[in-house]
């Protein structure tokens, strides 16, 4: 069965730059996401310029079950991929993720945007 979800837009009222600052901060783990075990990093590409970055890392997460459904599962950590590609110049920056743990039985894709967009001006008539 396919499902698919689109999560509502999220407007953040910060400067671009200073959102993408705190989003590498929480790489390769950070204390306020305890779900993330950690990561690593697999290509870590940059422009000549510096503007165009991307990473690509694989991710450990915890899993959040009873011990012995993850005994019975044999896994303590689920493993995912992640691809950020990261264009300052367009000021977007673009997330691929797909899982890697049980990928012959559930496959799951993540794609999620960050982009800047200008106020439309409203004017009075």
């Amino acid at each position: 069965m396919v499902q698919k979800y689109t999560s509502p837009i999220r407007v953040y009222k910060y400067p671009f730059e200073l959102v993408m600052a705190a989003y590498e901060l929480r790489f390769p783990s950070c204390d306020m996401i305890p779900i993330l075990a950690g990561t690593e990093i697999l290509t870590d590409e940059k422009s000549d310029d510096g503007a165009v970055h991307v990473v690509e890392r694989k991710c450990r997460l915890h899993v959040d079950a009873p011990y012995l459904l993850k005994k019975i599962m044999g896994v303590d950590f689920i493993y995912f991929r992640q691809k950020n590609s990261l264009d300052m110049r367009a000021r977007t920056l673009h997330i691929e993720a797909w899982n890697e743990s049980f990928a012959s039985r559930v496959v799951i894709n993540e794609n999620c945007r960050y982009t800047v967009t200008t106020r439309p001006t409203w004017h009075a008539c």
